[in-house]
């Protein structure tokens, strides 16, 4: 099932090598450990850049992250779950 979600979320990060790896994300009261990245690409807006992820979550599920660089807000996306 696929859900167009949009909703800023908390994720515990990674910053290394000028890279940024989210590792644990909360949402609906929920945690989410970040099982796996499988995808991860970066689109300028205006001054900022947009970080984008897409990450494989237990318990079972893909979600689409988007980290914003000049605000430090991470927003879910999208979600995909069985």
């Amino acid at each position: 099932m696929y859900e167009k979600v949009q909703e800023n979320i908390k994720v515990l990060a990674s910053f290394s090598g000028g890279s940024v790896i989210p590792q644990v994300l909360k949402w609906a009261g929920k945690t989410y450990r970040i099982k796996k990245v499988n995808l991860a690409y970066q689109e300028r807006e205006g001054k900022s850049i947009n970080y984008f992820y897409s990450v494989e979550c237990s318990p079972s599920g893909i979600f689409k992250l988007k980290y914003n660089d000049i605000k430090l807000i991470w927003t879910l996306e999208e979600l995909w779950v069985e």
